[in-house]
C-alpha cells in the first residue's frame, strides 16, 4: 500500500485503522465468498464511522493544545484574559493536579471569507486601558526567588541551595550597609582636621631641623606641593585635596565662584540617590503587584501566572520588601555621607560606582549562582497589571520631585557648604600667613631664635650644597671631589659638621693664599694641598654666590661681605687679613680670618712707627659701613634703635677728625665694644691704626699685641 502523509496534529494511530479497512475487505472477500455486495458495503461504513469518530477525537485533543499554547503566547503579549482549555494548577504542596477540560468540537463551522469583504478586526475588550495599564515585571533578582520557592517542580538540592543563596545576599547587603555606617569607613568629619592642622603648623612646620639645603621652609614645600617631601606627606595630600576639590590656587584662601569637588561631589550623591531611589519604586511596584494578587489559604499558579497566593507566602513577601526598604534607607544615607566626606576628586566617581554595585548584589547572585530552572521560572513570570490614573501619575511626579529636591537642597547645605568651609579652615591653618621662617629655641639663653627662609617657587633658589650635590652624582666614582669634603669617618663627619668658624681658622699652621696658592708658595706644587686649596676656594666661591670662580682674585669684591668667612680664610692676603692697616670689620678669627694670616700681619706691625694714622679712604669707609654690620650681626636694622641716635652723632665726628675723637667715644653705644681693644667675633682692635689713642706707650694686655713695637721701644726709653 502506498505511504500517506499524516495530517498536522494527528497520531499514528488513526492512519492505523485505515489499513484495518483493507484487511476486513480481504479478509470478508475470503471467509464470505457467498456475501453480498449490501452487506460489504454496510460494513465499511460501520468501519468508517468509527474511524471517523476516532480521528475526530484526537483532532480535538490536537487542537486543544495548540490552543492551550496560544493562550500561554497571549497571556505574555497581554492580548486578553487566558482561556484555560487545557492547563494545570500548582499549589504551595508543590504538587500538580491535571485538570483537562476539552471543548465540544462536534459541530465545526469553518467559513472562508473572501478577501475583499473582509471585516476589520475589531479591538478586544481590555485595548481601550492600554494607556491607562502597567505590566509590573517581576526582577530577576535572589529576591524574587521567594516568590516561586516551592513552585517550581526542582530538586530538593536546588531549593536547598536557592534558599542559602537569599540569606547570602540578606547577610552580604547587610554587612556591606554596617560597614557603611562605622566611623572607621565613613571617617571622621572634616573638621577634625582644623586642630590637627593648628598643631601641625605651631611645633612641626616652621622648625629649623626640618629645613631643607636650599634653606625653605617645611610649611612652605608642603603648600606648594614638593613632591620630593619625605616628611608631612598627609599634610601635603590634605592640602592638594583641598585645593582640587575647592579649585584653589597654592595662595588663594577664599572661596572661588566654581567649585569643582563641590559640582562632582553634588552630581556623584544625586546619581547615588537615583540608584536608591531606582530600588525604592521597584520595591514599591513589587509590593502594589503583590497586593493586587487575590489571597488565598494556598497558592494557585497556572501557566507561569499566579491565580492567587497564600497568606504566608505573601507574609514572606512583605518581610522581604521590608528588609530591602531598610538595606536601601541605610545604603542610602551611608553612601550620602561616604561621599561627602571623600575629599579627593579622583575618588568620587570610584565610590558612587562601588556604592551601586551594593545594591546590585542580589542580581549578581542570581545570574550568576541561581538554580537555571528558577532562573527560567522567574524570567518566565507573567507580568501584573496595574491601572494608572492622571491623578495619580501627577502624585508619583510630585513625590519624586520632592524626594530628588529635598536631596539636593539638604545634601549642599547639610553636607557640602559645612565641607567647603571646613576645608578652607584647614587650608588658612596649614598655610595661612607667612611661611617663610623657621625657629629654633635655645634651652641656655631661653631665647626663640627665628630665620627667615627662601621662597619655595624662587628660580634660583638652589644653594650651594644642592648644586654640588647634582654635580657630584653624575661624577666617575674613586675621583677626588673638588666640590664636597669627604670626612674619613662618622665621627669626623659629626666633628667637620659641628665645628665653628673660629676653630677652623686655627686649625691652618699656614696662610694657605700665601704658602699654597700663590705661584712660587712653597707648597703650591704640593697634590694633596693643592687639591685642599681647590676644595676650599670652591666652596668659598659658592657661599657667596659665585659658583665657578678659581682665584681669590676672581672674588676679591665679596671680601667684605658678612657672609664671606671662607673667603677670608682661603685668601687671606687678598681679604686683608695679612695687613694691619686694612678695614678692621671681620678681620678675626671667628669671621674667617685664618691665626697664621693676622699673625703676618702682626709682624708686618712692629716696623711701624708708634703714630695714629691719618684719615683716608679706608677710615671713613670703616665707619660708613657701621649701620650694615651692626645690622647683620644683630639680626635687625639698628637704625631703628633709640641708641643709634646718639651713635649718628658720634659717627661723623669718627670719620670726618680720625684717632683722636676715639678719647672722647671710646665706648660704641650699641655693641659696648671698647674700640682699641676690639671684639673677638666680629672687628679687630683699633689700636693698630691708632696706637698713640689707644694708649700703646701702657698696653693693656688686650691690645698690646696689636701695638706697633716702636711704641714699647718709645716707652723704654721714656723710663730711662
Amino acid at each position: 500500500m502506498p505511504a500517506t502523509c499524516s495530517p498536522c496534529g494527528s497520531s499514528d494511530e488513526g492512519w492505523g485503522a485505515l489499513h484495518k479497512v483493507d484487511e476486513v475487505e480481504v479478509r470478508h472477500a475470503q471467509q464470505v465468498p457467498q456475501a453480498t455486495v449490501l452487506q460489504l458495503q454496510e460494513d465499511l461504513l460501520a468501519e468508517v464511522s468509527r474511524i471517523h469518530a476516532r480521528l475526530r477525537q484526537e483532532i480535538q485533543s490536537d487542537l486543544g493544545r495548540f490552543h492551550a499554547r496560544l493562550e500561554k503566547v497571549e497571556v505574555q503579549m497581554g492580548l486578553e484574559k487566558p482561556w484555560h482549555s487545557a492547563d494545570s494548577e500548582y499549589q504551595d504542596t508543590g504538587k500538580r493536579q491535571d485538570k483537562t477540560s476539552e471543548p465540544d468540537f462536534g459541530e465545526v463551522n469553518l467559513q472562508v471569507v473572501p478577501d475583499g469583504g473582509a471585516a476589520d478586526p475589531q479591538p478586544a475588550a481590555t485595548d481601550e486601558f492600554l494607556g491607562e495599564v502597567s505590566e509590573i515585571h517581576f526582577e530577576e533578582s535572589v529576591w524574587s526567588i521567594v516568590m516561586v520557592l516551592g513552585l517550581v517542580d526542582v530538586g530538593c538540592f536546588d531549593r536547598l541551595f536557592a534558599g542559602i543563596l537569599v540569606l547570602l545576599n540578606l547577610v552580604m547587603q547587610a554587612a556591606f550597609s554596617w560597614v557603611l555606617l562605622t566611623d572607621a569607613f565613613v571617617g571622621e568629619h572634616f573638621d577634625g582636621n582644623v586642630e590637627t592642622a593648628k598643631a601641625w603648623r605651631t611645633s612641626v612646620a616652621h622648625d629649623y631641623r626640618y629645613m631643607d639645603l636650599s634653606q625653605t621652609s617645611l610649611v612652605s614645600r608642603v603648600c606648594a606641593g614638593d613632591g620630593s617631601l619625605i616628611l608631612s606627606t598627609s599634610q601635603a595630600t590634605l592640602v592638594d585635596h583641598i585645593n582640587s576639590f575647592l579649585g584653589l590656587n597654592e595662595m588663594e584662601f577664599d572661596h572661588p565662584a566654581f567649585q569643582p569637588g563641590v559640582l562632582l561631589c553634588m552630581l556623584c550623591i544625586i546619581l547615588w540617590s537615583l540608584c536608591v531611589y531606582k530600588e525604592f519604586r521597584a520595591i514599591w511596584l513589587q509590593l502594589e503587584a503583590v497586593l493586587g494578587v487575590p489571597k488565598s489559604r494556598s497558592t494557585v499558579f497556572r501557566a507561569n501566572s499566579f491565580e492567587s497566593i497564600s497568606w504566608g507566602r505573601f507574609i514572606m513577601l512583605l518581610i522581604t520588601y521590608v528588609v530591602r526598604v531598610a538595606i536601601a534607607s541605610v545604603l542610602l544615607f551611608g553612601g550620602i555621607l561616604w561621599l561627602a566626606r571623600t575629599t579627593s576628586i579622583e575618588e568620587l566617581m570610584l565610590n558612587a560606582v562601588a556604592l551601586n554595585s551594593i545594591l546590585d548584589v542580589d542580581e549578581f547572585l542570581f545570574a550568576g549562582m541561581a538554580p537555571i530552572k528558577i532562573q527560567h521560572a522567574i524570567q518566565h513570570l507573567t507580568p501584573i497589571r496595574i491601572g494608572y490614573g492622571r491623578c495619580r501619575s501627577q502624585l508619583e511626579s510630585f513625590v519624586h520631585f520632592s524626594a530628588l529636591l529635598t536631596l539636593i537642597l539638604s545634601s549642599y547645605f547639610v553636607l557640602l557648604v559645612p565641607l567647603s568651609d571646613a576645608m578652607l579652615a584647614v587650608k588658612t591653618e596649614l598655610c595661612g600667613g607667612i611661611q617663610r621662617f623657621v625657629v629654633s629655641y635655645n634651652a641656655d639663653t631661653q631665647m626663640t631664635i627665628g630665620l627667615v627662609t627662601t621662597d619655595f617657587g624662587d628660580v634660583g633658589n638652589l644653594s650651594y650644597s644642592q648644586t654640588v650635590i647634582h654635580a657630584h652624582k653624575d661624577s666617575l666614582p674613586g675621583v677626588a671631589s673638588e666640590l664636597i669634603g669627604f670626612a674619613a669617618n662618622h665621627d669626623s663627619f659629626q666633628q667637620e659638621i659641628s665645628r665653628t668658624m673660629q676653630e677652623e681658622a686655627m686649625r691652618y699652621p699656614s696662610c694657605i693664599e700665601i704658602e699654597v696658592l700663590k705661584e712660587g708658595a712653597p707648597y703650591y706644587t704640593d697634590p694633596a694641598l693643592r687639591s685642599l686649596s681647590a676644595l676650599l676656594i670652591n666652596s668659598a666661591a659658592g657661599a657667596v654666590g659665585r659658583a665657578g670662580a678659581r682665584s681669590c682674585q676672581e672674588l676679591r669684591d665679596k671680601c667684605d661681605h658678612p657672609d664671606a668667612r671662607l673667603l677670608r680664610l682661603v685668601c687671606g692676603e687678598t681679604c686683608g687679613c695679612i695687613d694691619p692697616f686694612s678695614s678692621p670689620w671681620y678681620k678675626v678669627p671667628a669671621q674667617g680670618c685664618a691665626t697664621a694670616c693676622l699673625d703676618i700681619g702682626q709682624a708686618n706691625l712692629q716696623n711701624l712707627s708708634c703714630q695714629d694714622s691719618p684719615v683716608d679712604d679706608t677710615w671713613r669707609t670703616f665707619w660708613a659701613r657701621y649701620p650694615d654690620v651692626l645690622s647683620h650681626y644683630f639680626g635687625q636694622p639698628v637704625e631703628t634703635t633709640q641708641a643709634f641716635a646718639l651713635v649718628n652723632q658720634t659717627l661723623p665726628a669718627l670719620a670726618t677728625d680720625g684717632c683722636p675723637v676715639l678719647a672722647q667715644f671710646p665706648v660704641d653705644f650699641i655693641s659696648n665694644t671698647v674700640w682699641c681693644e676690639g671684639a673677638p667675633e666680629l672687628v679687630r682692635p683699633l689700636a693698630s691704626l691708632c696706637p698713640q689713642t689707644c694708649g700703646c706707650d701702657q698696653p693693656s694686655p688686650k691690645i698690646s699685641q696689636h701695638c706697633p713695637l716702636s711704641c714699647s721701644i718709645a716707652r723704654s726709653n721714656a723710663s730711662a
